[in-house]
């Protein structure tokens, strides 16, 4: 995270954007997303910004600090965010502003917390908090913690149930279930993606919207359905797989592991062996290729052409929006502790873009 105030002639951007100028702060949030989501709603990111003034305290810190600025006889001030509340409060309580943050003068040095965070007023660049920082998930997402209230941390107690004490159920309303038993692959995509067939090469519609599974059973059947929406014929591409072994193991090794073994395995951030793809489907890239024409790890790309050697697309989004790219086989080593072997798998380095796994 930054500084409270941004260097002299830079944009306010993180925290930054709760203290600058509360006329320019719409503008300036929407001009980070710019280039990559020409989409997005000023009316939605303006409720949200309403909406935290309300309820979440640590934008209210940060609301109280741009307050006073006009009433400091120096600049030279710190906002001190305490990374762990009082131990008698529990960890979704919601908090107190005066738990969470306080103005001290800049050449007064405090009892630091263990995990306390300290904004300085200016400096030029930028600091990381640490991932286990209770503070870190509210600073971060926001949205998911509206109340600015602790995540995880490595403080958090363990505890078990007594043997005659029920459990604690969480209730989901039923505003977000699904009421399906028959279809509920049908109903559960319809709801998601609703008119697919009509939509489904649409760029927009596509990344606003994902499915996450427990399983990768639950993935393949979600995918092989929503694929069978999509008109048109599917092209199905093998890897070929080989290993990389000492020669000394060779003869040993691929008795125990044949071919037909090797197709069978799955890896993370790696092609399956199995891929089924149709034209204007959407697909995620796992590799970097080029990042200078945009193929980099991650780049989401709609199909337009699918041929033996090489698939063409469009790049979703991003400073390369709509630019035609082709992407070849390429020869990916596989390296698993849990195998006694490197897997050099070739294939193309994508995968389906409506799979969204455990993985």
């Amino acid at each position: 995270m930054g500084s409270l105030l941004p260097v002299d002639g830079q944009r306010p951007r993180y925290s930054q954007l709760h203290v600058f100028d509360p006329h320019t702060e719409l503008a300036d949030r929407l001009h980070h997303f710019s280039l990559s989501d020409a989409s997005l709603r000023p009316d939605i990111v303006s409720g949200l910004m309403k909406l935290f003034d309300v309820t979440n305290e640590l934008v209210k810190s940060f609301r109280r600090y741009r307050n006073q600025l006009a009433d400091l006889v120096t600049a030279n001030m710190r906002l001190r965010i305490v990374g762990a509340r009082d131990t008698t409060n529990r960890q979704y309580d919601f908090p107190i502003g005066s738990e969470l943050a306080g103005l001290i003068p800049g050449d007064f040095v405090p009892d630091k917390g263990e995990r306390d965070i300290i904004i300085d007023h200016h400096f030029e660049g930028v600091k990381r908090i640490t991932s286990v920082n209770p503070k870190f998930d509210a600073l971060h997402f926001p949205v998911l913690f509206p109340y600015g209230e602790d995540g995880f941390h490595i403080k958090i107690p363990y505890g078990s149930l007594a043997n005659n004490q029920p459990p604690d159920w969480i209730e989901i309303p039923e505003a977000f279930m699904i009421q399906s038993p028959d279809a509920p692959i049908e109903k559960m995509t319809s709801e998601i993606y609703p008119n697919f067939p009509q939509r489904f090469h649409s760029a927009s519609y596509m990344t606003e919207r994902s499915i996450v599974t427990p399983t990768n059973s639950n993935v393949t059947e979600i995918y092989t359905h929503m694929l069978s929406l999509v008109p048109g014929p599917i092209q199905t591409y093998f890897s070929s797989d080989t290993l990389h072994i000492d020669a000394t193991d060779a003869a040993r090794i691929e008795a125990e592991y044949p071919i037909e073994f090797l197709n069978t395995l799955s890896f993370n951030g790696y092609p399956e062996h199995h891929i089924d793809l149709k034209v204007f489907t959407p697909i995620m890239l796992l590799r970097n290729l080029n990042p200078a024409i945009g193929l980099c790890n991650g780049t989401r790309l709609m199909i337009i052409y699918l041929g033996h050697y090489v698939i063409k697309g469009l790049i979703m989004g991003g400073t390369f929006n709509w630019k035609t790219v082709a992407i070849p086989r390429v020869v990916l080593n596989i390296n698993d502790n849990r195998w006694p072997f490197v897997l050099k798998r070739r294939q193309f380095p994508v995968r389906p873009l409506l799979r969204h796994d455990h993985q």
